[in-house]
């Protein structure tokens, strides 16, 4: 019998490691809550530009506006000093 190991998670514990990381989550939060990329813009105050870039992990943009959506679909944001 042949047996397939489970896929190990991109981010194990919620650890990004790239902005594409964090752009996979925005974009399957925000289909998991039935938004368009346009939608969860006009919500936002950013353009529908913008939310693809951050999906994509291309977004060159403002913390601001990151935080802003993630607090929109109900994302948490952690920041821990390693070895603390």
């Amino acid at each position: 019998m042949d047996s397939i190991a489970p896929r190990k998670p991109r981010n194990p514990g919620g650890k990004l490691t790239d902005s594409a990381e964090l752009g996979a989550i925005i974009r399957r939060r925000r289909k998991a809550l039935q938004l368009t990329q346009m939608q969860l813009a006009e919500s936002c105050g950013c353009t529908q530009r913008f939310i693809s870039e951050l999906e994509r992990g291309v977004a060159a943009g403002n913390i601001k506006q990151v935080i802003r959506i993630c607090k929109m679909l109900g994302i948490d944001l952690f920041a821990r000093v390693r070895g603390e």
